[in-house]
Parts: structure tokens; C-alpha cells; sequence
């Protein structure tokens, strides 16, 4: 009986030792925008908590979907982000702030939708899933972080 509490015992420290190991390969989570809705020639900031063991973050890539039932093109569309990834030397943890221009980084080359018998005219309100991953400087791909619906005022 006492072999068998001390072999839980050990078990449950080992598997605590490594619940909080950093790997080389790169973990991103979405944490916040500084807003969900924004309008087309405004600005956004995401926010995003990462982990990577050496701390070398090379590229953020990001996957934009159109979510609105009346957009017949609604399909993930990938595009990394202009800029570099600042250097964090040997932090293996950190966050990311990314300052992006809608119009620029995120929803362009999506034709606003048109609301029908409008006079004048007026545009659907465009919801867009936000996903992330980083590469580092050794290839690793991270895990995407799916943000919450961002929401763009046409």
C-alpha cells in the first residue's frame, strides 16, 4: 500500500513540473482588441500572449473569413503582416501588440455589401472571424489564436 501512495505521489509531481514548460515550438493565444467594432479607415489593436522557448518570433501571419450570410465569397483569406516582430532576446514569454489600419490590414480587398432598396445606398456592417499564428526564426509554425468577431462599419 505504501509503494503504491508513494508512486501516485511521484507521478503527480512529475506531471506538475512539466504543466509549465516552455517549447521551441511557438504558442500564441488571442487576448483582447482595443475594440470590436471599428470602422473601414479606422485602427485596431490586437493583443496576443505567446510562448516560444528561444524567443524568436520572426512573423505574424493573420486569416481573415467574412462571416456575413450574404457575402458569397466568404473564404479564409491569408496574409502575413507588413513589419517586423520586435526582438525579445531571451524571453520565452511576452505579448505581442499589433496596431493594424483596417482599411490596409484587414479588410481589404472586400467589396462592401449593399443593403437592398437602400436610398442612397448603405452597406452591410461587415462581421470578420481574426485568426493569428507566428513562424520564428527556426520554421516553427504556432498554434492559431482565433479572436472574437471583429466588427467593420462600412
Amino acid at each position: 500500500m505504501k509503494r503504491i501512495f508513494v508512486f501516485c505521489v511521484l507521478s503527480f509531481a512529475i506531471a506538475a513540473c512539466n504543466k509549465d514548460k516552455v517549447e521551441s515550438t511557438p504558442h500564441l493565444k488571442f487576448k483582447s482588441y482595443n475594440t470590436d467594432v471599428v470602422p473601414y479607415n479606422g485602427s485596431l489593436r490586437a493583443i496576443l500572449e505567446f510562448t516560444d522557448q528561444e524567443g524568436d518570433l520572426d512573423s505574424v501571419f493573420v486569416t481573415r473569413k467574412r462571416l456575413n450570410q450574404n457575402d458569397a465569397t466568404s473564404s479564409y483569406f491569408e496574409f502575413p503582416l507588413k513589419g517586423t516582430v520586435p526582438e525579445f532576446g531571451s524571453q520565452n514569454r511576452g505579448e505581442l501588440q499589433l496596431n493594424l489600419q483596417v482599411a490596409y490590414d484587414v479588410a481589404f480587398n472586400l467589396s462592401p455589401i449593399a443593403i437592398p432598396n437602400t436610398d442612397p445606398t448603405q452597406y452591410e456592417v461587415d462581421t470578420l472571424q481574426i485568426r493569428f499564428y507566428v513562424k520564428d526564426k527556426a520554421g516553427h509554425t504556432s498554434d492559431t489564436a482565433v479572436a472574437k468577431p471583429l466588427y467593420v462599419i462600412r
